[in-house]
């Protein structure tokens, strides 16, 4: 292996903005940023969701309902009502 060429590779945070998770992993990533974690300073990356937060992983489903979502709703529901109304 050359020497000089690899990027060094060191111990690296990940914080996790809201949820306040901390990853410390091995990492070549260049930062200014450091992050206290138990007692030690470590260079650190803000992100925005990790795997302890993201619904896939997590099996709770979040659904975000929109003026679409809820006119796509209501027309649903107005051709029920008509559907139900031929019947009769």
């Amino acid at each position: 292996m050359k020497t000089g060429i690899h990027p060094k590779s060191r111990k690296v945070a990940f914080v996790e903005s809201w949820a306040g998770n901390v990853f410390i992993v091995d990492s070549t990533v260049e930062t200014e940023n450091t992050y206290t974690h138990e007692g030690v300073e470590y260079p650190s990356v803000f992100i925005e969701i990790s795997s302890k937060t993201h619904p896939f992983y997590t099996g709770e489903q979040r659904i975000l309902k929109t003026g679409a979502v809820d006119k796509f709703y209501a027309r649903q529901k107005k051709m029920e009502e008509l559907q139900k109304a031929k019947k009769k």
